[in-house]
């Protein structure tokens, strides 16, 4: 048998054992060691592989680019470290730096191999790209279907076919580019799980982002190298580059080319429509009610010039907004863009 005060002596043992649990929780660090800060953001892969992939295709193609001189001239002469070369075509003679010629040529198709490369063995970095445009496309799939994540990621595993008869039923979204988006998040979900192919994962990274936030940068190079190789022309005309020593025409030329590659792959991949408009017209939509008569949105009525009553008031209102958002559009400020939306919905 176990007295009272036996019991009394375990019970105290039992408190300061309980008691003494959070000391041990709260037991400051040693000295010399750091926390881990909370909500710490991992960190963005390196570019590194990429870069030295193309510097090693990049002189592949330099050499490649040597070879083909050799071949083509009737006579070459090769100074040392091949740095220039003496090269005759029939009964015309020229010095060539082959450094100076070839290397915008080197450096787009060695970066072009370096991104192929890159999306087949699926480096982290471009892996990291491809899912940062998936969780950009479903947070516009949120915007567009008036949804929260759970019921995206439940739209994202239904059944195409079934998809498309629910969707149907909406007049107030773009019923194509809600397709194209839920195509794209789920091939590009399957090239990062390994499964898909390469070209999914790397049509939805130029598709949906590159094009996008680098269309108007890509145009501007163009016309910018375009400038540069007009000047160039144009001090070759005057006599300044003697038609003996052609490799800064090279030059010239091989950097408009680049450019000229580059803004075609982008409007490859551009959509047929631009993605603010698009989406700016699914909230003028779903706002006034859905698409009428075509999804064709009307102009707002006369307004009476003495005779204000509420009605009238509202559709003032309502033509001002309109003119807003027109020139939303026109400048295609995405950040404007989202408060104008927020504004028609809290309002509406």
């Amino acid at each position: 048998m176990i007295g009272p005060a036996e019991l009394q002596e375990t019970s105290n043992e039992k408190v300061n054992i309980i008691m003494a649990t959070p000391e041990v929780a709260v037991r400051p660090a040693k000295p010399g060691t750091k926390a881990a800060p909370a909500g710490n953001k991992t960190k963005k892969p390196s570019s590194m592989l990429v870069t030295l992939l193309t510097i090693a295709f990049g002189i592949g193609v330099h050499l490649l680019f040597c070879m083909a001189l050799s071949n083509l001239g009737d006579e070459i002469k090769w100074h040392p470290y091949a740095i220039d070369a003496n090269v005759r075509f029939g009964e015309a003679q020229f010095i060539i730096n082959p450094i100076l010629s070839f290397l915008p040529f080197d450096l787009l198709f060695g970066f072009a191999a370096a991104v192929v490369t890159g999306f087949i063995i699926r480096t982290p970095f471009f892996k990291d790209r491809v899912y940062h445009t998936v969780v950009d496309l479903k947070k516009r799939l949120m915007l567009q279907l008036s949804a929260s994540m759970e019921e995206v990621e439940s739209i994202l595993r239904n059944d195409p076919e079934n998809n498309a008869r629910l969707l149907a039923r909406r007049e107030d979204i773009n019923l194509d580019s809600v397709h194209a988006e839920i195509s794209a998040v789920n091939s590009s979900m399957a090239y990062l799980s390994g499964k898909g192919s390469w070209l999914s994962g790397m049509s939805a990274y130029m598709r949906f982002h590159f094009t996008e936030e680098y269309s108007n940068v890509v145009t501007g190079m163009a016309y910018g190298g375009a400038a540069f190789l007009i000047f160039v022309v144009g001090i070759r005309g005057l006599k300044f580059i003697p038609a003996t020593k052609p490799s800064f025409i090279l030059f010239a030329l091989g950097i408009e080319f680049s450019m000229l590659v580059l803004l075609a792959a982008t409007m490859f991949f551009t959509m047929e429509e631009e993605r603010t408009d698009r989406i700016l017209k699914q909230m003028v939509d779903a706002v006034k009610g859905g698409k009428k008569h075509g999804g064709a949105l009307h102009e707002p009525e006369a307004v009476p010039e003495l005779q204000l009553t509420r009605g009238d008031y509202e559709r003032i209102v309502r033509e001002q907004m309109d003119k807003k958002i027109l020139e939303v559009m026109s400048d295609k400020d995405d950040d404007a863009l989202r408060r104008i939306a927020l504004d028609l919905v809290t309002k509406g």
